[in-house]
């Protein structure tokens, strides 16, 4: 096996060095990035590094490369025990890394000091050789370390057995979803669970479509059956909750015939009021505003009690004002509200969505209403809060359009979004 170390100005750049020198063969083994140049720190270029590896055409075997890959297989088996790992800077990222992939973060280290480690291998090397003169005379050692030979040159075959057959694939697809903003402990994680559903000679782009339906939750909407149900919104500012209000009514109104009826309590905002008093209007549904928690059952009762689904549109909330969010409780977690929709705006920072998560989450939510997707061009935060919080997506929004730009979260849409440029 020949293993080699490419940098270039970006990953396209170093995969087109390895493709050129060691051919379309090669195996990208690991890649980072590094920074070079600048002034005491600063404006320094970021770069990138791949260590890719091709299997030998000819059977004689380098001991330069035979020899590491004995020395660290020896050592990788050792890090089992935690203990022995202790004090070592070894750049292990995942806990429940594979020996496979031990084996190249190990190959890594090796490489990224070949240059001074060079004259050392060869002194190894010698001495392998050594070694195999005096096992030559000593019969049982010979046939000890054939064996040993032979199931490290099973083990790095398989390996890269493996690796050629979902390489190429794999790291275009994880470099996709990097540049989309997915963390790479779940790209890992994707990317494994893809490839357990891959069948023989099974492309994975033509497997995405599919997988993609297991893979994330839905729950197909606001689903109005016999009793009338109560549903509240809840979400930051600006999110877009009282527009969204109103495309929901629009939909289960002319679209479903069904009877809706608007309770805003957001009293803070005055054009909030005006505005889904105007929807109201349009679509001709009953409107009422709740200035209190308190009076809101029998607000309900009062004036709603023929309508099969009464949506509360609630203040929005700073995640930073606690006050705020508790009193925001009363419109979420009284018995006769049926559920409750968190409404997050996709093109928020993810840092800041899972600050904004972490505290409506007192709620409990059931769902999570996703809105302002014309307004990006990075979806990964999709894969992101699935990970991160598992609630099902109800409803995804783009736009300011009543009723239109609204549609029921289902795979092939999340696909659209999340996967649409990877198939261009």
């Amino acid at each position: 096996m020949q293993i080699k170390r490419y940098k270039g100005e970006t990953i396209q750049d170093a995969i087109f060095k390895v493709k050129a020198d060691l051919g379309p063969e090669a195996v990208i083994i690991d890649r980072r990035e590094y920074k070079e140049g600048g002034f005491f720190g600063f404006f320094a270029k970021t770069k990138v590094e791949i260590l890719a590896a091709v299997e030998s055409k000819t059977a004689a075997v380098n001991p330069d490369n035979i020899n590491p890959i004995k020395e660290f297989i020896n050592e990788v088996k050792n890090t089992d025990n935690p203990e022995s790992t202790k004090g070592k800077n070894l750049d292990i990222r995942d806990q429940d890394e594979s020996f496979e992939f031990k084996i190249h973060r190990k190959l890594s280290d090796q490489k990224k000091y070949q240059s001074q480690n060079e004259v050392e291998i060869k002194n190894e090397a010698q001495n392998e050789r050594q070694d195999s003169s005096q096992a030559l005379r000593h019969g049982q050692a010979k046939k000890s370390k054939k064996s040993a030979k032979a199931a490290l040159a099973e083990k790095i075959k398989s390996v890269q057995k493996s690796n050629n057959s979902i390489s190429a694939a794999d790291n275009n697809l994880y470099n996709y979803l990097l540049d989309q903003g997915v963390e790479s402990r779940f790209i890992t994680k994707f990317i494994k669970e893809l490839e357990t559903e891959l069948v023989q000679n099974e492309d994975l782009k033509e497997k995405l479509p599919e997988f993609c339906q297991q893979y994330f939750d839905f729950n197909s909407g606001i689903e109005v059956a016999g009793k009338q149900k109560v549903v509240s919104f809840i979400g930051p500012t600006g999110v877009g909750k009282t527009t969204n209000v109103a495309k929901i009514a629009a939909i289960f109104s002319m679209e479903k015939n069904k009877k809706v009826g608007f309770i805003t309590a957001d009293t803070y905002r005055i054009a909030a009021v005006e505005q889904l008093q105007t929807y109201s209007d349009i679509i001709d549904l009953p409107f009422a505003v709740s200035y209190s928690g308190e009076n809101l059952k029998d607000l309900i009762d009062s004036r709603f009690a023929d309508c099969d689904l009464v949506l509360i549109d609630t203040p929005g909330s700073s995640w930073k004002d606690e006050l705020q969010l508790a009193r925001l409780k009363m419109y979420t977690e009284a018995d006769f509200i049926d559920e409750c929709q968190l409404v997050i705006s996709l093109n928020t920072k993810s840092s800041d969505l899972k600050r904004i998560i972490n505290k409506f989450s007192i709620f409990n939510p059931d769902h999570l209403f996703l809105t302002k997707l014309d307004e990006t061009e990075s979806y990964g935060d999709l894969i992101n809060l699935k990970e991160n919080y598992g609630l099902p997506f109800s409803y995804l929004s783009f736009g300011q359009d009543v009723p239109e730009d609204i549609e029921v979260a289902q795979a092939a849409n999340i696909r659209k979004y999340l996967f649409g440029d990877y198939y261009a």
